[in-house]
């Protein structure tokens, strides 16, 4: 694997069990901890005038207040500088999104880091310990891009990764020997007998999951106390990290019973006592999950199997498609007149003719920015009514600077899910980029409503937003029906955001593992979101002469995307829907007292009538891909709701083939249906033939007059079709992608794949 950049961390410390792992898993990843920071509430700290008898919990929702007279000691325990402010104002924002406030107490994290880092200049990321808490991550996410430091959060979603169990990450701290005492309990499944319990003892981790089980809410993070069931006080861990350890008396705690049965110890004094030389302690080793979780371990392991069994077919196939400068042109009027779709969304693509040779990039994008801010005036919507985007460019060499024109456009958190690439030569002549955009449609009735996924720490889960952009956005069309758009998945690692290491032995071996990382991400993203079923998805390939040629790779991907729907088991541990969140409910003991339903793993089969095998797949070949990745997967759509059920067929005839996926929830009378029409190449088509075939295609599901709305949600088309037909169809560009090439599962060659999302 690609080595990982030292980062020099600030470490967001409550004295609770998770910021500390999340220390130890900084460490274990070869970061440098170079300062603690802690909020702490009046009154003063241990050892001042006035504290101790005075103290109180203040049930912060963001921050663990319990225990906080104890915290000045890690700095003495562990030898590292620690700052420390109070905390200022209150839970004025109580939604899981964060925009800044200055009233809201999360506010209170700036000066406190602004102090850190003129301390400490070389501080360049900031760690925190949420594990499902999205009200926690969000948060400081949002401090943290404001301050430019890098947010790292390696228990994002712990217990949803192998072994899947809510106890693991109890069990992990205790094998490393991270000793955390439970210091509060505030659940009717537990009582003051718990407190100063080591947390992660066998005995204590089994009595918690019993409790947690009579009261009806084990498996969705109880366990770990994520929703404020108990919380802890850290005292000692491994040498790496703890110098001393800290003691705290019998008669120095003191229980404090509030209503509702929660209690919580007072600490009256407090001493650190520093390890010596000779004394043995556990050596920091912490279980980092495995890149690959069992089923995708064993795609991979099949896959390498067939690439040695197949390794030679499809040779004779292989296309020199980097040598071809294709020479056509569209007129811009052509592809940026507005398009629409069902009652749920409006389709635009919109893209800027250079009209000088010495306009930049940025000029350009600029220009399309402001003529998306313009269409968007115009009915009375927001950038934030954008849920998907595809950015086309000539060359990936401009990613950087367009990206800093269209990130501005978005001032609002949870931007669209976004998918970009580059397609060389295929672009039409003197455009440099092509905008597609998805958005709510005004006049939908009833509104649609528009939710995000948006995780932009470093951790073991999937690769964080490093950009203007979200892993995935959900619309709810209307009651119970969903449709999720997903963000483009290259195969980054997700704990340094780079990319797996490349083998000098097997380039095939390595175009494996990126395969089966990227789709991976997309499953664990779809799952996430509660998405039940995906229609089909593109698999992108960059023009490459180490490679195998794309017949072969488009079998193998075909072959990793099927296998990954075939025995969905559903996962055993899911975490809460994605409109709860623990944390933020952690004083709602109604909320408390409610088990929560498991959700269905992904895919679901459940949804499907009938036989419904994988959605299919296509293989796309484009000139390159965000930081030189080997494939990027594109889901073409995604659904989910409750009562969801799933029909497909597939109708084939001498001009092309269709795919058709119809999803309709038991809670909606309109379904919404998913086409995906493909059509073959043959160069010795006739090119009036070739148009025709694409103009029938299109005419299937667009409306007759030109001027209205069309639906192509996407128009992958083939460069060399349309370089044979010349300009019989291009008033039908609405979603057009040019491609080097097109392949289906198979291997066999396709001119043009069409995309329609219909509602009703």
């Amino acid at each position: 694997m690609a080595a990982a950049e030292s980062l020099n961390v600030i470490a967001l410390i409550s004295g609770g069990k998770d910021s500390f792992f999340s220390i130890l898993h900084c460490l274990q990843n070869g970061h440098r901890v170079v300062a603690l920071a802690n909020l702490y509430p009046s009154p003063l700290p241990l050892g001042e005038k006035g504290a101790g008898e005075e103290e109180e919990d203040l049930n912060s929702f963001m921050f663990q207040t319990v225990g906080h007279t104890v915290i000045p000691l890690y700095e003495q325990a562990l030898g590292i500088p620690l700052y420390r402010q109070p905390i200022v104002g209150g839970a004025v924002h109580t939604g899981t999104s964060y925009s800044c406030s200055q009233d809201d107490e999360t506010e209170s994290l700036v000066p406190l880091l602004q102090r850190v880092m003129s301390a400490h200049p070389e501080a360049n990321a900031l760690s925190t310990g949420a594990i499902l808490s999205t009200y926690q991550r969000t948060r400081v996410e949002s401090v943290a891009g404001r301050l430019g430091l890098i947010p790292l959060a390696f228990l994002w979603q712990y217990p949803v990764l192998p072994p899947r169990t809510q106890t693991a990450l109890l069990q992990d701290m205790q094998a490393v020997g991270l000793e955390a005492r439970i210091v509060k309990v505030a659940s009717g499944g537990l009582d003051e007998s718990f407190l100063w319990e080591d947390v992660g003892s066998g005995t204590v981790v089994r009595r918690l999951e019993r409790a947690m089980r009579r009261f009806g809410s084990d498996g969705d993070g109880a366990v770990l106390g994520e929703g404020g069931e108990f919380e802890t006080l850290v005292v000692d861990g491994p040498r790496d990290l703890f110098k001393g350890r800290i003691e705290i008396r019998e008669e120095d705690r003191r229980v404090v019973r509030e209503g509702g049965g929660a209690a919580w110890l007072r600490f009256l004094d407090a001493r650190v006592v520093m390890k010596s030389s000779e004394e043995e302690s556990p050596r920091l080793d912490c279980r980092i999950p495995d890149l690959l979780e069992p089923k995708f371990a064993g795609i991979l392991e099949n896959l390498e199997a067939f690439g040695k069994d197949d390794g030679g077919a499809g040779l004779a196939s292989s296309i020199d498609l980097s040598a071809r400068t294709p020479s056509y042109s569209l007129q811009l009027s052509d592809i940026s007149s507005p398009g629409g779709g069902g009652d749920g969304f409006l389709y635009w693509t919109i893209a800027a003719e250079r009209k000088q040779t010495t306009q930049t990039i940025s000029e350009e994008a600029a220009e399309i920015m402001a003529e998306v801010r313009r269409r968007l005036s115009q009915l009375s919507l927001e950038a934030s009514d954008i849920t998907s985007t595809m950015i086309i460019l000539r060359s990936m060499e401009d990613f950087v600077a367009v990206n800093k024109v269209y990130g501005a456009l978005f001032t609002k958190p949870n931007p669209p899910a976004r998918v970009t690439i580059s397609c060389g030569f295929a672009m039409p002549h003197a455009l440099n980029i092509i905008l597609h955009l998805k958005i709510l449609n005004p006049s939908s009735s009833p509104p649609p409503s528009r939710s995000a996924l948006h995780v932009q720490s470093r951790s073991y889960w999937a690769p964080a937003n490093i950009g203007p952009y979200s892993q995935a956005t959900s619309t709810t069309l209307s009651p119970g029906a969903t449709q999720i758009s997903i963000a483009g998945q290259i195969p980054l690692l997700p704990s340094s955001m780079s990319l797996p290491g490349a083998s000098s032995s097997s380039p095939l071996q390595d175009f494996s593992l990126q395969a089966t990382l990227a789709l991976q991400h997309l499953f664990r993203i779809a799952f996430a979101t509660s998405t039940r079923w995906l229609p089909g998805a593109i698999a992108y390939l960059p023009v490459s002469t180490s490679l195998p040629p794309p017949p072969l790779l488009a079998r193998l991907l075909s072959r990793t995307w099927t296998l990954a729907h075939e025995d969905p088991t559903p996962t055993s541990s899911a975490p809460p829907s994605p409109t709860l969140d623990l944390w933020a409910e952690k004083h709602d003991a109604a909320m408390r007292s409610l088990g929560r339903e498991e959700r269905p793993g992904f895919p679901d089969p459940g949804v499907c009538e009938g036989e419904v095998g994988a959605g299919p797949v296509f293989v796309v070949v484009v000139q390159e891909l965000p930081r030189g990745a080997m494939v990027e997967w594109h889901a073409l759509g995604g659904v989910g709701g409750e009562g969801l059920k799933l029909t497909t067929s597939i109708i084939s005839t001498s001009n092309f083939q269709i795919h058709k996926t119809q999803s309709a929830s038991s809670s909606s009378s309109s379904p919404s249906h998913t086409i995906i029409i493909s059509l073959p190449y043959n160069s010795s088509s006739n090119p009036s033939t070739l148009s025709q075939n694409l103009s029938l295609a299109l005419s299937q599901y667009q409306p007759e007059s030109q001027t209205e709305a069309g639906r192509t949600q996407h128009l992958f088309i083939d460069v060399g079709i349309l370089e044979e037909i010349g300009d019989d169809i291009r008033m039908t560009m609405s979603g057009f992608v040019p491609c080097w090439s097109i392949w289906n599962a198979e291997g066999e060659r396709l001119g043009a794949v069409l995309v329609f999302l219909l509602e009703g």
